[in-house]
């Protein structure tokens, strides 16, 4: 690329304003809802012009912010200017790059415009540089430059946002197995905790007193109300669960051209990252107890670069997938990890631990509970659905390594495979509590590159002789 300096397109300050808007809705709902006063029209009047304040600073916040963004590419590098008060200037070799990440939002869809994310080795929790809004042409040159691929000339081309390329493999994430995925989907539980946390403040501005005292008269007992208002707030967690992975995982695909993966999603924001298979440093295949029980599977890769927050800072390979068809999949995208089938599990004795964990104090609390309230003794299930997890966590907990890669199955609630490749491996230890030793168990950690960061996955309680196993292994040379 010639040294030319380029700025964002002007929607860029509708974007950053959004954005900054998206900030700003948890302050005002809090202050609207615990912020009123006795006199209600002065604290209506303030809090308006406070609103309107911030409004008019985020405008002219965006505003400037547009003015000042200049980026241009400079001898194999790429180099950006920006900054309202403080400057700030960047220099980005493309030797740094990990990932790039094109997405499209509404706005950007609107205007035929894209949002290009780079992330870099060591560039923070934050992408080291965000294109917020540019052309799709100039997107796909900055990802071929950037990933180091051959690049093409669009000023000569009929049809300057498509690139003639073979894909070596695609994978498509159906209609039904998108249904599938949203309805099992593990988030309801974090969607549960915020509509707990939100559903007083509702009851409380809307008031259902009356709701309430016309189901007490028809069901006459406050345990048939607090199962009623239970039942509710998970369905409407539910349904919050399944918009959202509909709008997060729809359109869902993977592409394989060379040892580049190309990974494409989303209805509303459509989201397009690219990995090379090289930095992948780990493979983690997640059964949750909602798809277990079905065959179903999710698999995430953790990379240097490319995850997201809601993920665990991790990247989605496949939302959902037969469990007994990963390898068949992973030999396409991924043939250096495969799960194997010879387990070291945990030892028998380590069951007690495990039982020891989940129940002990649980117990302790529900005998306190049921002293001072005598009706507590129907929930004492929950103690039996405690010590089958604890079991389960038991019976999943195992290691196995082969010559060039080692294998983790543990469980927290959802069952965890994890596939880390001996040349990955940032670090590996054993630990042994007094507890522990006395058992002759110890606990098995490895860390690992992960977006930027490291990663560490541990099975517990495993025997001694296994984890000094394990390190022999490590200290051979990790060259594959």
């Amino acid at each position: 690329m010639n040294k030319q300096s380029y700025r964002l397109h002007w929607s860029a300050i509708l974007i950053s304003f959004v954005t900054s808007l998206k900030h700003l809705i948890v302050p005002v709902l809090f202050g609207l809802l615990f912020g009123r006063t006795n006199d209600t029209m002065l604290f209506g009047t303030y809090y308006v012009y406070m609103i309107l304040i911030v409004l008019l600073f985020s405008i002219l916040h965006s505003t400037l912010y547009w003015l000042t963004f200049r980026y241009e590419w400079v001898e194999g590098e790429l180099r950006v200017k920006e900054g309202v008060l403080i400057k700030k200037r960047r220099y980005i070799r493309i030797e740094r790059v990990q990932s790039v990440d094109l997405s499209s939002g509404v706005i950007q869809r609107i205007f035929g415009l894209v949002s290009v994310k780079i992330e870099t080795a060591g560039g923070g929790n934050e992408p080291e540089v965000h294109l917020i809004a540019i052309s799709k042409d100039e997107a796909i040159r900055t990802k071929n430059f950037l990933l180091k691929k051959e690049r093409m000339s669009v000023e000569n081309s009929d049809d300057q946002s498509e690139h003639v390329q073979i894909v070596t493999y695609r994978w498509v994430l159906t209609t039904k197995d998108l249904a599938i995925a949203s309805v099992t989907s593990s988030g309801v539980g974090i969607v549960l905790t915020a509509v707990i946390a939100l559903f007083p403040q509702i009851e409380q501005l809307f008031s259902i007193t009356l709701f309430e005292e016309f189901i007490d008269f028809f069901l006459g007992t406050s345990y048939v109300l607090v199962l009623f208002y239970s039942l509710f707030i998970l369905a409407v967690a539910w349904l919050i669960s399944i918009v959202i992975t509909v709008f997060k995982y729809g359109n869902f695909s993977i592409e394989k051209v060379g040892n580049e993966l190309t990974i494409t999603r989303g209805l509303l924001e459509k989201r397009q990252l690219t990995l090379q298979t090289d930095r992948v440093t780990a493979v983690r295949v997640v059964r949750n107890i909602f798809r277990q029980p079905f065959g179903y599977s999710a698999v995430y890769v953790e990379s240097k670069g490319g995850g997201t927050n809601e993920e665990q800072r991790s990247t989605v390979l496949f939302p959902l997938i037969k469990h007994r068809d990963i390898n068949n999949e992973l030999a396409l995208y991924l043939p250096e990890y495969l799960i194997g089938d010879e387990l070291i599990r945990a030892p028998r004795r380590s069951l007690i631990r495990f039982q020891f964990r989940m129940v002990f104090f649980p117990a302790l609390a529900f005998l306190a509970f049921a002293y001072f309230f005598s009706e507590a003794i129907y929930f004492s299930g929950i103690l039996l659905l405690l010590s089958l997890l604890g079991y389960m966590q038991y019976r999943d907990t195992a290691i196995a390594f082969q010559s060039n890669q080692v294998m983790l199955t543990y469980r927290t609630l959802s069952k965890n495979i994890v596939l880390i490749r001996k040349n990955k491996v940032q670090s590996g230890e054993i630990t042994s509590s007094p507890m522990q030793r006395y058992r002759s168990l110890t606990t098995a950690r490895l860390s690992v590159l992960s977006s930027l960061f490291g990663k560490t996955f541990s099975v517990v309680d495993l025997d001694q002789k296994t984890g000094h196993a394990l390190l022999a292994w490590l200290s051979h040379s990790k060259k594959e």
